[in-house]
């Protein structure tokens, strides 16, 4: 069973959680020119990429990690370079 899940939702570079947790799904949205995003870990833009992709224009995509969390060990960090993506992240 999942512990009680929490979710982030960002449209630019942001803390999801400034702590060690686990991401369990990642919705991805994109609209019209699409973009790329990548979830660090670390406290600000600075750690080691762990889930990373390029969304396509106009698209929704869902990542379910929930057989297998990723584990962030400093902090959970949204990475989002442009514009044009708004990332919903579930984790604990």
């Amino acid at each position: 069973m999942i512990a009680h899940v929490v979710t982030s939702i960002d449209t630019s570079d942001a803390s999801v959680k400034s702590a060690a947790g686990l991401v369990y799904w990642v919705v991805a949205s994109a609209g019209a020119t699409g973009g790329a995003w990548q979830l660090n870990d670390s406290t600000d833009d600075g750690g080691t990429d762990l889930v990373s992709a390029v969304s396509p224009a106009n698209s929704m995509t869902f990542l379910d990690f929930s057989q297998a969390p990723v584990k962030f060990e400093s902090g959970i960090y949204a990475d989002i370079p442009g514009t044009n993506v708004t990332l919903t992240v579930g984790y604990i």
